[in-house]
């Protein structure tokens, strides 16, 4: 089954859309479509409820008014639902991508980093779960995005610089955000990589179409 591709609405574009991407929420933490669809009803009709992806913990909430959406986005972002277990829900606005703009599924994708053959590359997979990479997702949300072409940047510890595909070692620009400590911790765990001790350079990169 191909499941619809959201991404979150271009800036002051998020009262248009009648759809909330919401995670924390699913079959796979105990929470059927039905029940999300009953507690969001309670702020306009809800068209549908599906998987937002593979993983059964983020949900996409189908209203048919964009202002049931915008109400229920303004009540349950961040706050927990005593209706759904308790869980903090955390939510954003979103909007289906048109076919033209979806990424080519034919591409053929690594699954293991030999496969790559780049020196100094490890693939993990499911490193993180599904809560902490949303915890991850709303911390960079609220960093300062340095604007590229087509892209958004943010930098820590070293800026990389895209003429010389580089970093200047003698520009220092601080420790490593504190979001990414728990990271940094389950590295240091880790016995298969010997640079662990020189992890002092983070880029985060978003390409600018709305999502992330």
């Amino acid at each position: 089954m191909v499941l619809p591709r959201f991404v979150r609405p271009k800036e002051g574009d998020s009262g248009s859309s009648p759809n909330l991407y919401v995670a924390n929420c699913g079959p796979a933490v105990g929470l059927s479509f039905d029940a999300i669809a009953s507690v969001f009803s309670s702020f306009g009709e809800v068209k549908g409820v599906h998987a937002a992806d593979e993983s059964g913990a983020r949900v996409i909430v189908s209203f048919l008014q964009p202002s049931s959406a915008h109400s229920a986005f303004n009540a349950l972002n961040g706050r927990p639902c005593p209706q759904l277990g308790g869980r903090t829900l955390h939510i954003r606005h979103s909007v289906l991508q048109p076919p033209s703009s979806r990424i080519d599924d034919s591409v053929p994708v690594s699954l293991n980093a030999p496969d790559l053959n780049i020196p100094g590359l490890y693939l993990f997979h499911d490193f993180i779960s599904a809560v902490e990479e949303e915890e991850l997702l709303q911390a960079v949300d609220a960093g300062t995005w340095k604007s590229l072409s087509k892209r958004r940047v943010q930098h820590y510890g070293y800026e990389f610089c895209y003429d010389t595909r580089n970093v200047d070692a003698k520009r220092h620009l601080g420790e490593l955000p504190s979001f990414v400590s728990f990271i940094l911790q389950k590295v240091s765990l880790l016995k298969d990589i010997p640079e662990k001790s020189d992890l002092d350079q983070l880029t985060i990169y978003s390409l600018d179409l709305g999502g992330r």
